[in-house]
């Protein structure tokens, strides 16, 4: 377990800037074999770590550069190869409670090292930089597929590192509810082997029976994943990210075991009392994003029977808003629309579609389902649109047939002739 995250769940309150351990190679206290000496250089500002953490999320293909990260998992019993994508909430979450979004810092320890100028922060154990990478960064770890050198130097390619770990971890961690990537508490079980799937982070055996929501202004003795759940709940300010209130398994269905078994769909608003429950939460920074091509999203229904990747046809830059937002009378037409998708299998995915001009009203359309189908179907939840659409259709059929006749040398066909 990382020192860091150690003086945290000990319930140690003490600001994470004044303490910045640097256990570079040539020190003198470097006692773990760390294999890389720190390297000097300035931490970047929030926002420059705000745009580091977009661009991660997107994952391997959006990179220009940085380490190899294989394809995700989605499903369970039969899980299909997705691209790497990350939410951004729960990066954001792991670096706090990791480094407290620092690459560089001026060093506190070892002695030999307190004095010099802003350098990697290095653990003790051999964790390096924002994401406190350790596996591969000892001179008795086998020579891992990223470098070394810049994990130490480079605030992004660190970063990356880290996820190159975590899709390890999701690919290997139990299954949480249907296993999907852009659901954050699906990474419950990969966020717990993050820092070691072990027993000391098993829910039933750490911290008191009555624990809530961890809040890292309090502190106190949680669960790695708890901790991470818990800042996201409670960001160190607004301008680190929204407050997201993510859900928690039940106890009971976590068992005693470790690691345990696969887990249904988290819904519990407190880490040991389920008497309020809570929806489980769409990474913001994936919902927009557009699906695989020749993948298959299938189609998640909430309570409301409404299909939870609906998009609004808004934004004239094409960028959908988070929600559908449409009316609660569309329910029958979007239910029905679904079902239609479904049995058809309907495959050509669509999430964001060209707008429908038919009145102020806003429009949804289903990934799978055909964008001429939907506008019979929307047609057909507004009688008015028909006879709009029916005066179009004639006003250009005359106009058509005026052009076409009428064009020099051009003679109009018998009605015999148009028969054959």
């Amino acid at each position: 377990m990382r020192p860091l995250t150690l003086l945290l769940m000990l319930g140690a309150r003490v600001a994470w800037s004044q303490a910045c351990p640097s256990y570079s190679a040539a020190s003198g206290g470097n006692t773990k074999g760390c294999a890389v000496n720190a390297a000097p250089g300035l931490n970047p500002t929030p926002t420059q770590w705000q745009a580091h953490f977009e661009l991660a999320a997107k994952g391997p293909a959006a990179w220009s550069d940085g380490p190899p990260v294989s394809d995700l998992r989605e499903g369970c019993a039969n899980p299909t190869p997705v691209r790497a994508r990350f939410p951004c909430e729960l990066l954001k979450a792991i670096a706090m409670q990791e480094s407290s979004w620092r690459q560089f810092c001026v060093p506190t320890s070892p002695a030999d090292q307190v004095g010099r100028s802003s350098q990697t922060i290095i653990a003790i154990d051999c964790g390096y930089g924002v994401s406190q990478v350790t596996s591969g960064m000892r001179v008795t770890d086998a020579t891992p597929n990223f470098d070394r050198a810049r994990v130490a130097a480079e605030p992004f390619y660190n970063l990356a590192s880290g996820l190159q770990i975590l899709s390890a971890k999701w690919r290997i961690a139990p299954c949480v509810g249907d296993r999907q990537p852009s659901r954050i508490e699906h990474w419950y079980t990969a966020t717990w082997a993050y820092n070691g799937l072990s027993s000391v982070n098993n829910p039933n055996r750490t911290g008191a029976s009555t624990r809530g929501v961890w809040n890292p202004k309090v502190g106190g003795t949680v669960p790695y994943q708890e901790r991470v759940w818990g800042w996201m709940e409670h960001p160190p300010s607004a301008a680190h990210w929204p407050v997201t209130r993510v859900a928690y398994p039940r106890l009971t269905e976590v068992g005693g075991a470790t690691p345990p078994t696969a887990l249904p769909d988290p819904t519990c608003a407190s880490p040991t009392d389920c008497s309020l429950t809570r929806p489980s939460v769409l990474s913001s920074c994936l919902e927009r994003e557009p699906l695989d091509a020749g993948v298959d999203a299938g189609t998640e229904l909430t309570d409301g029977g409404v299909p939870a990747t609906f998009e609004r046809l808004d934004d004239d830059l094409g960028r959908a808003p988070r929600s559908c937002g449409c009316s609660s009378s569309s329910g029958p037409l979007i239910a029905l629309a679904a079902a239609a998708a479904a049995l058809l299998r309907w495959r050509k995915t669509s999430v964001i579609s060209p707008r429908f001009a038919y009145g102020a009203a806003p429009l949804c359309h289903f990934p799978g389902v055909p964008p001429w189908r939907f506008r019979v179907l929307e047609l057909w939840r507004s009688p008015s649109r028909w006879w709009r659409w029916v005066r179009r259709l004639k006003s250009r059929r005359s106009t058509f047939t005026s052009t076409r006749w009428s064009a020099p040398g051009s003679t109009r066909p018998s009605s015999s002739a148009a028969r054959r």
